[in-house]
């Protein structure tokens, strides 16, 4: 393997680095959101909110996932 691929695969910026560690925690929080479902009541306050956090999470994980695709650096 040369050392250019090797390279590729790494952040290569500062912004790259801060779009990844958000992407990966919007997913580890949905993953553990989409667990604690399993003890929510459907229509209580609990599951309403943790439906609007799932929202407001995946909307996040989405706009990250898209600024890493896209190689978007702001900073």
């Amino acid at each position: 393997m040369s050392r250019s691929s090797t390279h590729s695969r790494q952040p290569s910026s500062y912004s790259q680095q801060l779009w990844m560690w958000m992407f990966t925690l919007s997913v580890a929080f949905l993953l553990l959101l989409g667990w604690s479902f399993l003890y929510l009541e459907p229509g209580t306050p609990s599951y309403v909110i943790g439906q609007v956090s799932a929202a407001a999470l995946s909307v996040t994980a989405v706009g990250t996932g898209l600024a890493l695709y896209s190689d978007w650096e702001p900073f």
